[in-house]
């Protein structure tokens, strides 16, 4: 081999090496590349890891944190309640021994009782009587105006109506129940007052509707009485009313209304409304100088009216002396109408009355 054609194959030789190492070098670089590309990979998804887990920690902090606080506070608000319900033991223990102790702070009670039930008596159960006392003040022809004639349509023994005005509480139920013969209780429609009318009417065979009308000077009126002044659609309206609440009763008597049943209009519309309606009209006559009288003969329709009142004076002597003059009317005129109200002297009397009852037919009034 020549000089020249030696060096050519030396020069081929080293170029060879000279590839091979380049293309080592660039293997190990990217191998190099990659390790650590992964390297930067794993780094940085522990740190995210870490990141996601304190975040999540912390979170589990706050909500820890945030019910126990709410323990605290609901042991806070039950040792709260706990000393409440202690206190109170203890003042209820200590009212007990000083009412054993003391009985005449029982009877202070009772007496206070008694008082408070005997002006609601004044107040509701008389309200028909005091009504007409004071409306003979304003009438100033009361002396000549007088109940209108009886017309006698039935034969046999004389009749005797008698009427419990005021009915809204559960004991005159009662009470009015044990009375022996025909009686006819009147209910007060329901307000907050007594609530519970309605269901009270459903435990007698035949009762009636107490409607409330405006006083001349009565002071504890009754909620939505029928005013003077009111139209006549407010008055349809609270009779409409009245009988959907009460759709088995038809006949209606006053409660107080001297100033309302003494005024033509007012007494037009109500028994105009009455009349359209079909129901009946009982004038409790707390006013000498009433116009239902006059009203009813120009509509037409048949009006009856009470006689006598039974309790001017809650006396049990008294109520006596009043049922016996109702009993002469009845015999005198074939049929009366009395007025009570239920106040316990006026219910007992007459639970006990039929020794002064001879002679005469006890009735409802639809019977007269």
């Amino acid at each position: 081999m020549t000089k020249k054609k030696h060096h050519k194959h030396n020069k081929k030789r080293t170029k060879k090496k000279s590839s091979i190492k380049s293309a080592i070098f660039i293997v190990i670089l990217i191998f190099i590349s990659l390790f650590f590309i992964f390297g930067m990979y794993r780094y940085y998804k522990n740190m995210s890891s870490n990141t996601r887990k304190q975040s999540v920690f912390i979170e589990n902090q706050k909500s820890t944190k945030e019910l126990m606080n709410k323990m605290e506070k609901m042991l806070e608000a039950e040792k709260i309640r706990i000393a409440k319900d202690i206190a109170n033991q203890k003042k209820e223990q200590n009212i007990s021994k000083v009412l054993a102790k003391k009985p005449l702070v029982k009877k202070s009670i009772a007496k206070n009782k008694k008082i408070l039930e005997t002006k609601e008596l004044k107040q509701n159960y008389l309200s028909e009587i005091h009504d007409f006392q004071k409306s003979l003040k304003y009438t100033k022809n009361s002396k000549r105006v007088s109940k209108n004639k009886k017309v006698i349509t039935h034969k046999g023994a004389p009749r005797l109506a008698i009427i419990i005005d005021d009915v809204s509480f559960l004991n005159q139920v009662k009470l009015i129940k044990k009375i022996p013969y025909k009686i006819n209780p009147s209910f007060f429609p329901p307000s907050k007052r007594h609530p519970d009318t309605i269901g009270f009417s459903k435990q007698f065979k035949f009762s009636m509707i107490h409607i409330p009308l405006e006083a001349l000077n009565y002071p504890h009126s009754e909620s939505q009485t029928l005013l003077v002044s009111d139209s006549f659609n407010t008055i349809k309206n609270r009779v409409i009313q009245i009988k959907k609440e009460f759709p088995w009763i038809k006949y209606y008597n006053n409660h107080t209304g001297s100033k309302f049943t003494s005024n033509l209009s007012a007494m037009r519309k109500l028994l105009k409304v009455m009349k359209n309606q079909k129901l009946h009209f009982v004038d409790s006559r707390t006013t000498a100088d009433t116009k239902a009288g006059i009203v009813s003969k120009e509509l037409g329709v048949k009006l009856l009216s009470r006689d006598i009142f039974l309790d001017n004076s809650i006396q049990k002597s008294d109520i006596i002396s009043q049922l016996k003059k109702a009993v002469k009317i009845a015999k005198k005129t074939g049929y009366a109408i009395a007025i009570g109200h239920p106040h316990s002297n006026t219910l007992n009397v007459l639970i006990k009355a039929k020794p002064f009852l001879k002679g005469v037919k006890l009735v409802y009034v639809n019977q007269l």
